[in-house]
């Protein structure tokens, strides 16, 4: 798909539509401007531009860790049971996912965010934050 900008040049409307191809982008012009170009003429100029830039939001990445917990008693089935406890070990203000990466593993570099990984480190934004970990980070603030 590409970007077209369509004008009527009959009542001189200027719009920019996606679409697969001029004529699509034309078809596009004519069902969102409807009755404002029926009986206006059937000229139209349609000219191929580029995607319009998407603004980029820089964000709050949350970057855990896991602190692994076992002693040599019956509590941790003499060590054969260890308690894991996840926390939040530092935060990263990045545009995107894969930058907030690259700032982490500059921060501190034994840290790996594959994500089909199990020993990877998990990486959440506000909305991805799960609960226990909300919690344990509103306690902080």
């Amino acid at each position: 798909m590409a970007y077209f900008q369509v004008t009527h040049d009959g009542t001189g409307l200027v719009a920019t539509f996606e679409a697969y191809g001029k004529t699509d982008a034309v078809y596009a012009a004519a069902k969102e401007w409807g009755n404002q170009v029926r009986g206006q003429g059937s000229q139209w100029t349609v000219v191929k531009v580029k995607a319009p830039a998407e603004p980029r939001i820089m964000q709050t990445y949350y970057v855990c860790g896991v602190k692994r917990e076992s002693a040599n008693t019956a509590e941790f089935g003499y060590g054969d049971f260890p308690r894991y406890t996840p926390y939040i070990a530092f935060t990263v203000e990045a545009n995107t996912r894969r930058s907030a990466c690259s700032k982490a593993r500059k921060k501190n570099p034994s840290y790996s965010f594959n994500q089909n990984s199990v020993n990877s480190n998990p990486i959440y934004t506000d909305a991805d934050l799960p609960k226990y970990l909300r919690e344990g980070l509103e306690a902080v603030l």
